[in-house]
């Protein structure tokens, strides 16, 4: 079945969010993104067990395994205790101001793998995407860089949610876009907020 309507899911973690979407959106296709390769079996598991329990397929649901960012080519990606704080980007030297008693339970590294990163334009252009009805992004401090690497297809994008850090001093991750280099950033490309 080809699909007029896609729906993208970037930073996955274990699929629930857009294993529900697909289910309640049948005539969409969610692409879903997630870096961690040892969470792909995770959400391979939860559609298997989901699809169990309704009794039917959920065949409206892609996997793909890599990152996604302004850029593209093979980064660091730093994996976490706490996989759901996993990122492209190092924790903030600040963590002990902000985080506090978080660190060492969540917010400490385990291991780092190389990741393929490629841009939502290029994803776009290689399956001859032009419309994106929903971008749901939680890249863990790599959001805007999400969202900037549509490129010449941001125009495709009708709406979406992603988070950002307050300021810079409380933010989780070195480099962490802040709330006002979102707005700033919708405002230039004409998004209504």
């Amino acid at each position: 079945m080809k699909y007029e309507n896609h729906i993208f899911d970037v930073g996955a973690y274990n699929g629930v969010d857009g294993l529900a979407l697909a289910i309640n959106n049948p005539k969409f296709l969610i692409h879903a993104f997630e870096a961690n390769p040892e969470l792909i079996d995770t959400i391979k598991e939860n559609k298997k067990k989901i699809e169990n329990y309704k009794k039917e397929k959920i065949n409206n649901y892609i996997i793909n395994n890599y990152a996604i960012s302004n850029t593209i080519g093979i980064l660091d990606f730093n994996i976490a205790k706490n996989p759901t704080v996993s990122s492209l980007n190092k924790f903030s030297e600040n963590l002990d101001n902000s985080w506090i008693s978080y660190k060492e339970e969540h917010f400490k590294y385990v291991k780092k793998i190389k990741v393929k990163v490629i841009t939502l334009e290029q994803y776009c252009l290689e399956n001859e995407i032009n419309n994106i009805s929903y971008l749901h992004i939680d890249t863990q401090g790599n959001d805007l860089k999400v969202l900037e690497g549509l490129k010449r297809k941001t125009n495709i994008l009708e709406q979406g949610v992603l988070e950002a850090a307050v300021s810079k001093e409380k933010s989780l991750y070195e480099g962490n876009h802040t709330i006002e280099e979102v707005k700033e950033f919708l405002n230039k490309e004409k998004f209504k907020i």
